[in-house]
């Protein structure tokens, strides 16, 4: 079963991306900030890492450029409604996004984009409707 971690400083958001992601078979841990999903993946070895990019504090491309140095096998997914802001971050960070998801999200292409990210992975039991 593929393990999502799933990260925004907005608790409504950040529930509902949970909900979904187990619905559709994922083991899956939420942190609402960028500290938080990096004491997470201390012992929570995530396939993939979802972040939204507004935070306070550490924003979702400098989450994941940490990410990618204590974590590289993990697919990287940025999550914002806000493509005008991602524009201006620094190259180093962009790099560490391996794809970019715009806000609002629909849930069957989510879901799709994510298994494909993952090569297939989930939970026997999970169907594909």
């Amino acid at each position: 079963m593929a393990k999502i971690l799933i990260v925004d400083d907005e608790v409504q958001v950040a529930s509902a991306l949970r909900r979904l992601f187990r619905r559709e078979g994922f083991a899956v841990e939420v942190a609402l900030n960028g500290e938080e999903a990096l004491e997470k993946l201390t012992t929570f070895q995530a396939d993939l890492v979802i972040s939204d990019f507004r935070m306070k504090g550490m924003n979702g491309a400098e989450l994941l450029e940490r990410v990618l140095r204590v974590c590289p096998q993990a697919v990287r997914i940025l999550l914002s409604g806000h493509a005008d802001l991602w524009s201006s971050t620094p190259t180093s960070a962009a790099q560490a996004v391996s794809h970019f998801i715009s806000k609002p999200w629909d849930d069957d292409h989510l879901v799709a984009r994510v298994r494909t990210l993952l090569g297939g992975q989930q939970s026997p039991t999970t169907s594909s409707a």
